[in-house]
């Protein structure tokens, strides 16, 4: 196959994938980094709520990648200091890190999906992603 025939296919396949981003709201959507995140003493983490608005409104999702590799989200599920969601962005099923499609989670290496709070879905997976212990006041949430 000629090289002119690779690059053709390769540009219809990466224009409709462009196309269906553009289109489809559920796959654009992301989550936003999280500002003003600080370890204290005790090693949970802290992240001031007054220096990320993406989490005033239910549904807003922050992430934080942590220093083993892996990330966590954070979910305004409700409204008030108990509407606060944490949970481990890597897949049960093979430890690969999920990715937010709208208001759900999936892995692209398998195709688990999970809800927002992080419920299986749809396998391989079989077990929920794991959901973080966290406190709230109203402008601070503390994970661990």
């Amino acid at each position: 196959m000629s090289i002119d025939k690779q690059i053709g296919r390769r540009a219809v396949i990466c224009g409709a994938i462009a196309l269906a981003v553009g289109v489809n709201p559920d796959i654009a959507k992301a989550a936003v980094a999280a500002t003003g995140v600080t370890q204290r003493k005790d090693g949970k983490l802290s992240i001031d709520l007054t220096k990320n608005p993406a989490l005033n409104k239910v549904g807003g999702v922050l992430t934080i990648d942590l220093s083993d590799g892996s990330s966590v989200a954070i979910i305004r599920t409700a409204t008030g200091v108990k509407g606060l969601s944490v949970i481990n962005l890597s897949c049960t099923h093979n430890g690969v890190t999920v990715m937010q499609t709208g208001n759900k989670w999936l892995c692209p290496a398998h195709g688990s999906q999970f809800t927002f709070a992080g419920k299986v879905l749809q396998g391989p997976a079989r077990t929920a992603l794991f959901k973080y212990p966290s406190s709230a006041t109203l402008k601070t949430l503390v994970i661990g």
